[in-house]
């Protein structure tokens, strides 16, 4: 009980502090109303305090008419009387209902100065009737004066300074009838006064603090009640969320005129029938992906709505408008146990994004295949159905062939639809069951569900590189397509991810160093090849910073006069501690790590320059990569190092071969065109192994063709390659196209050459290949000299770019 009343006490003194700090009109407003409440409560005691003042004046004017003077008892009784009488008037305009209900600073000023003067009337006659007191007279003084300062003090508590004014003057009355007592009375007397007042004037106080945080409390709870009434007629009307009600059987009651609108029915309609059949019926038409997180949610409402447990934010998917919809119910019994109330919203947005952040942990946002994340969830899955079942799964690692390049060249965009149409084709072509997945960059990988072997995988390898082994068309370019693939079988080569992976990671490596569009499988001994070819992709970084790269040139003789015209630039690798690379085992190194494109340009710039100190009628012919031909900067590269070397443009020819024309390019033609606008010789290299140049024959004017090696070497033994070199010769002077043989190292292949009008011969019949310091000591050694009668029995020197 104590702890209580001090809580309220302490409540009280909160409030008021609070009171006397507000300055908003919020607060203003606040304590006006308060104020007008104080007033009203002493009003309210005004026919109470109007009997006391009545009793008390006419008992002190019957003890006291033969002690005080007439006169004076009828001044002071008239005087009290209007004093009641200003009391009497505010509460009857009360009455009439001129209550106000807020109340300026005025109003508890006014009733504290009212309070003043009904002390001072009352306090002025105590001394002069205490000095003619008889003690029963004395007695019935005291007991009136008490009972006025507790009925005034009382009635006056609500407002603190008019009971502290009231007190006030009547205690100093009190106090000076105190004092004409006899001499041993008055200490007594004056200290029982003293104590007294202060206890009833503490009283007062308490009372006050405890009126006005009573007061507070209710004005703000009333406040409370009509923004909570406002807030709710908002909420139905605009906020998303939808409220509702059941019964004890579940049946809707009170519908809103929203609740009827989100479930497409009228209120009539909808009242009385079952909540949990309106959801069923909305859930039928769900997709079955759905449907069954649908069903969970619809029985748990139903258990909380059988025990009558409150519930929140049950999520459950209906169907409106043939458009999944996501609703959130929240509710909890009715006090009473007359139903339920609750709110359902609309979560679809929320559902929807948390959807979209599932989709990006687990797929990626280029090719919708699954991710590295979601392929390694599968994997483990997969091995662990091998180590329970006993079955075989394969793993298989796909990297595109020259991706990087096609990506810097054709840009991000263009990178990115090609990885779209390459995770498309690996889509189509995988068995069902098995999981397609971009690991990242250009990696994809692929997990082959029970497999009865590597026959039945090495199937399934076959299929994915066919169906990457045609190019695609993005945006009007013809890009080609291509790719090596790993293989690591489960259990044989491992039954951990990470062992497995790694595994098919090296048998990819070796897939590579095989040649493109290959595929192998994983062998113990597949490390050390892996190693030393990431050996050779470090070194190759190094090499042309390191001066490694050398350039040797072989010359290219007219049969006509035996003159030489042009030097073939072929590149060299040797290496201080790896020897002498071959071209074949350092070029697909450099365009699968995209170094091709730095080692083309110091090939073109340092040919250029060479060439440059050579006779005016001799030209170097420089072969392009086709990832070279396929980069942006291709005709800026050329026309910078004819720049900065000084060679005419008309002595630098580029080779180009047939495999950069598989396909209807039109990228590729312009930029043909674009050297051929710079005055440079376009040359077509390996003429006859492809199966699209006749129709590039037609589109584009090459100033040369040449045969390649496999049809010249064979020229003498067999006629259906001198069938096939004669028919290219006289295809290209009905052209206007010169013709080259390489490869020429027979003497006899010389004569049939000449026979049937070859144009130009190279090979190690006509000299092998030199450093660009011996060319011009070679040319004046061989000016006017007849060709070899023989010829070393050495292969063909392949050209750059030929692996």
């Amino acid at each position: 009980m104590h702890t209580t009343s001090a809580t309220v006490t302490e409540s009280a003194l909160a409030t008021e502090a609070e009171l006397s700090d507000l300055v908003e009109p919020p607060s203003n407003d606040l304590r006006g109303r308060l104020r007008a409440m104080q007033v009203q409560a002493v009003l309210m005691l005004t026919p109470m305090v109007v009997a006391a003042n009545v009793v008390g004046v006419a008992t002190l004017c019957l003890t006291f008419r033969n002690d005080v003077p007439l006169p004076a008892l009828v001044a002071w009784a008239l005087a009290l009387a209007g004093g009641v009488g200003l009391g009497v008037r505010a509460w009857w305009r009360l009455r009439r209902g001129h209550a106000p209900t807020h109340a300026s600073p005025r109003a508890t000023t006014h009733a504290t100065r009212h309070a003043a003067l009904m002390g001072l009337l009352w306090a002025l006659p105590l001394p002069l009737m205490s000095s003619v007191a008889t003690p029963a007279q004395f007695l019935i003084l005291t007991s009136i004066t008490v009972g006025i300062m507790c009925a005034g003090s009382a009635a006056l508590a609500p407002i603190r300074n008019a009971t502290t004014a009231f007190l006030a003057l009547m205690s100093a009355g009190a106090l000076a009838a105190v004092l004409q007592l006899s001499a041993d009375a008055v200490a007594p007397m004056a200290m029982l006064l003293v104590v007294y007042v202060a206890v009833v004037l503490a009283g007062a106080q308490s009372w006050s603090r405890l009126f006005k945080a009573r007061v507070v409390a209710e004005l703000r709870a009333e406040g409370q009640r009509e923004v909570i009434g406002l807030l709710l007629h908002d909420f139905e009307q605009h906020a998303a969320d939808v409220l509702w009600e059941i019964d004890n059987e579940g049946h809707l009651r009170k519908v809103s005129r929203r609740m009827a609108r989100l479930l497409g029915r009228t209120e009539s309609a909808l009242e009385g029938r079952s909540l949990l059949e309106l959801l069923q019926r909305r859930q039928r038409k769900l997709r079955e992906s759905v449907a069954a997180e649908g069903e969970v949610a619809l029985r748990r409402l139903a258990h909380h709505l059988q025990d009558r447990t409150p519930f929140s934010h049950i999520e459950l998917p209906v169907s409106i408008a043939r458009r999944t919809i996501w609703w959130s119910l929240t509710a909890k019994p009715v006090e009473g146990g007359s139903g339920w109330r609750g709110v359902v919203s609309n979560v679809t947005a929320a559902r929807e994004a948390q959807h979209h952040v599932w989709q990006l942990a687990h797929f990626d946002a280029v090719t919708d295949l699954s991710n590295r994340h979601r392929f390694r969830i599968e994997l483990d899955n997969a091995l662990e159905s091998v180590r329970q079942s006993g079955e075989q799964c394969a793993v298989l690692c796909l990297d595109l062939d020259g991706f990087k390049t096609v990506n810097d060249a054709l840009g991000h965009d263009t990178g990115d639809q090609l990885l779209r149409v390459v995770g498309q084709r690996l889509q189509a072509a995988r068995r069902e069951g098995d999981v397609v997945a971009r690991l990242g960059g250009d990696e994809f990988g692929l997990i082959v569900r029970d497999v009865s072997g590597p026959d039945e995988v090495a199937l399934v390898a076959g299929r994915m590189l066919y169906a990457l082994s045609k190019p695609c068309e993005i945006g009007g370019v013809t890009v080609p397509l291509g790719a090596s693939l790993g293989i690591a079988l489960a259990p044989r080569d491992g039954q951990a991810a990470d062992v497995l992976l790694k595994h098919a990671d090296l048998a990819l490596y070796a897939a590579k160093a095989a040649g493109r569009g290959q595929f192998s499988f994983y062998t113990q001994s597949m490390g050390a090849r892996v190693v030393k070819r990431l050996d050779v992709e470090r070194a190759l970084r190094e090499a042309i910073p390191g001066k490694q790269l050398q350039l040797l040139f072989q010359p290219q003789l007219r049969l006509s006069d035996g003159e030489i015209i042009a030097f073939e630039a072929l590149l060299r690798w040797n290496h201080p501690e790896l020897g002498e690379v071959p071209p074949q085992d350092f070029i697909p190194v450099a365009e699968e790590a995209g170094m091709i494109h730095d080692i083309g340009r110091w090939v073109l710039h340092q040919a250029c320059k060479e060439a440059r100190a050579w006779p005016e009628a001799v030209r170097v012919a420089v072969n392009l990569s086709p990832l070279q031909v396929m980069a942006r900067d291709l005709r800026a590269d050329v026309a910078h190092a004819l720049a900065t070397s000084g060679l005419p443009p008309q002595r630098l020819e580029i080779e180009i071969t047939e495999s950069v024309l598989m396909a209807d390019s039109h990228s590729t033609l312009s930029k043909l065109h674009a050297l051929r606008e710079l005055g440079v010789r376009i040359a077509l290299d390996d003429f006859g192994t492809g199966y699209s140049s006749l129709a590039y024959l037609r589109r584009f004017p090459f100033d040369q063709l040449k045969i390649d090696r496999s049809f010249v070497s064979e020229i003498v033994d067999r006629p259906d390659a001198r069938a096939i070199v004669r028919a290219t010769i006289d295809m290209a002077r009905a052209l206007r196209m010169d013709t080259l043989a390489e490869g020429v190292e027979d003497p006899s292949a010389i004569e049939l050459l000449h026979e049937q009008r070859c144009g130009v011969v190279q090979g190690y019949l006509v000299a092998r290949p030199m450093p660009g310091s011996e060319v011009l000591a070679f040319l004046q050694d061989r000016a006017g000299k007849p060709l070899p009668a023989h010829a070393d029995s050495l292969r063909g020197e392949p050209g750059l770019w030929a692996a």
